[in-house]
């Protein structure tokens, strides 16, 4: 999953690569006005994740990353935990589900394709033992972040296998 977001610096103008650590699902947000969606091109959708992935951000292109084909690195999890249930990386949650809807006008349109489920997949982009990992915070209270950062930290040494975590 993290390799999904992992140059959303190329969208700010950055000229490399930003790592970043994504936790639960990949979903954007329209904006509201005056009540009424703002209608969104297909660039703007929770599955254009193309721009966002590190094997294709730097095409120019949009829609969902074929990970099947990128993804070639055997998750250690699926040695360590071999009865896990593995997402299938282009899992959809259907983003508009209710039938004759009186309020469609009213939602959210970058939803309306779905977004993609986060979890674990078999398949990884990056060789754990090669990664370096960082977490950056902004700063402030925040209430159970050193419960996230330590919870983080241990997957990525224990489950993952990386050694190089700032």
């Amino acid at each position: 999953m993290a390799a999904r977001f992992a140059t959303w610096g190329a969208r700010q103008g950055l000229k490399s690569p930003l790592g970043a650590l994504a936790a639960g699902s990949a979903c954007a947000a329209g904006s509201l006005c005056d009540r009424r969606v703002v209608r969104l091109d297909s660039q703007q959708y929770a599955t254009n994740l193309k721009p966002h992935h590190v094997a294709t951000w730097q095409e120019g292109s949009t829609g969902l990353v074929a990970e099947r084909r990128i993804n070639k690195v055997l998750n250690p999890m699926a040695q360590e935990f071999p009865t896990l249930n593995f997402l299938n990386p282009d899992e959809l949650v259907m983003g508009h589900i209710i039938l004759n809807d009186s309020k469609a006008g009213h939602r959210d349109q970058a939803l309306k394709n779905g977004c993609v489920r986060g979890n674990a997949c078999k398949d990884i982009y990056w060789e754990p033992k090669e990664v370096r990992a960082a977490i950056v915070t902004c700063g402030g209270l925040c209430p159970g972040l050193n419960s996230i950062i330590r919870e983080v930290t241990n997957c990525l040494w224990h489950h993952y296998g990386v050694r190089s975590i700032l």
